[in-house]
């Protein structure tokens, strides 16, 4: 594959960290060291990252040349560890031979992308999986390892991805799926900006990508999603990369007088650098009441309610609530009983940019016939995405900060209201 792909590296100009890294694992294959893998052999191979990230980073790949023996096979491939300045992965082979497993790897920190690990999956099946950002509502599956004892044909698929998770559905055609016994995958989700997706290739031999024009600030990935193999040779797969300044190609041909093995594969741009960074919800308008209440006591100490979604809090605890990107403006209902002798402080998030009064700060005193207040809050987004909420409601006080998954995750407070002795 081209060179310039293996050393992108950045550094983190304060600390020296990296913040991503790429290259070629070859000691899984038997023409570059004395790798024979069959009959319940098992190695391990540690790769170490050019730098130190700052945190564990996650690690994703894909099989850029594999040769695995006919006949009943299977071979197990995982990540075991990973650690801020290496990972490594395991490979066994429990019956037939594995010749090679050339894996193209890939290391990033940050949180707009999500790597959910399935390897070895026993007796393959639909899966749904919980996924962390409401806002990785895109992603790809590239396969790890396999078991089959005669002729296969499937193909993986994310079927959805909602907020809080995504489903993995894999096709099951009569007569050839029984025959699959074990599949691994990894699932990799994120943002929009996160992934280009040139669409599914289907190759049923030789196959020719053509001329891709190279993305800036972009790592090209294979995404292997299933296999049509009619058990007569082994399963071959080698990708001869060709690239110029400023495209790429790929091609499958002949291997050793074989044509390939028909298979289904994406071809994927992943951002490893990113424009959009995510920020909280800013307050452009608050509209305030005061009025008499003649028995506080059958009042909630505090009421909150999300305009227009039906939600409405009423009760002491933590709340986690997603508020829909098509939702704008955000418009808030705050109602709280304003005891004699009290105060009422009240913050709202007001500038994400800027280095001073960052908060709307709006402050009562309580007296008999002004005791509850209100606050009508209305928020805006910087561009459309979900709002993850987390809602802590307490008798005398509420603060609901926003979780932001950007290259860390971080929250931001964006509403304090505390009921104060004066």
């Amino acid at each position: 594959m081209f060179t310039s792909f293996i050393v992108l590296i950045i550094l983190d100009s304060s600390f020296g960290f990296i913040k991503y890294d790429t290259g070629l694992l070859k000691v899984y294959d038997y023409e570059v060291s004395s790798f024979n893998c069959q009959n319940g052999f098992s190695k391990t191979a540690t790769i170490n990252f050019a730098g130190t990230f700052e945190n564990q980073p996650q690690v994703f790949f894909y099989l850029e040349k594999i040769d695995l023996e006919r006949a009943e096979l299977e071979f197990k491939l995982s990540i075991t560890t990973i650690t801020v300045t290496s990972f490594q992965t395991l490979i066994s082979c429990a019956k037939y031979r594995v010749y090679r497993t050339q894996i193209r790897w890939f290391a990033i920190d940050d949180q707009r992308i999500e790597v959910i690990n399935n390897f070895n999956m026993i007796n393959p099946d639909d899966k749904t999986f919980q996924i962390k950002n409401p806002n990785a509502q895109y992603g790809f599956l590239t396969l790890t390892s396999i078991h089959f004892t005669g002729q296969i044909d499937f193909q993986l698929s994310i079927s959805s991805i909602t907020t809080n998770s995504a489903t993995v559905t894999i096709t099951k055609v009569s007569g050839k799926f029984a025959n699959l016994k074990q599949i691994g995958y990894q699932l990799v989700v994120g943002v929009q900006e996160a992934f280009i997706n040139l669409g599914l290739m289907t190759p049923t031999g030789g196959f020719s990508s053509g001329a891709l024009p190279i993305q800036t600030n972009r790592w090209f990935f294979i995404a292997l999603q299933g296999l049509n193999y009619n058990y007569a040779d082994n399963i071959r797969i080698e990708t001869l990369f060709t690239n110029t300044a400023t495209t790429l190609s790929y091609t499958f041909g002949a291997w050793q007088g074989v044509t390939e093995t028909p298979n289904r594969h994406s071809q994927i741009w992943i951002a490893y650098q990113f424009t959009y960074s995510y920020k909280a919800l800013e307050c452009f308008s608050v509209r305030t009441s005061r009025r008499e209440a003649f028995d506080l006591t059958i009042l909630p100490p505090i009421y909150l309610e999300l305009v227009s979604l039906n939600q409405i809090y009423t009760t002491i605890g933590n709340y986690n609530y997603i508020i829909n990107k098509s939702v704008q403006p955000v418009n808030i209902v705050i109602l709280l009983g304003c005891p004699n002798g009290k105060k009422v402080k009240a913050e709202f998030n007001k500038c994400n940019s800027c280095s001073t009064q960052k908060f709307y700060s709006i402050t009562y005193n309580c007296f008999n016939k002004m005791n509850y207040v209100g606050f009508y809050p209305v928020f805006k987004q910087a561009f459309q995405q979900y709002n993850q909420l987390k809602i802590n409601m307490q008798s005398s006080s509420l603060e609901i900060t926003q979780v932001l998954y950007d290259q860390k995750i971080t929250e931001q407070l964006i509403i304090k209201v505390q009921i104060l002795n004066q």
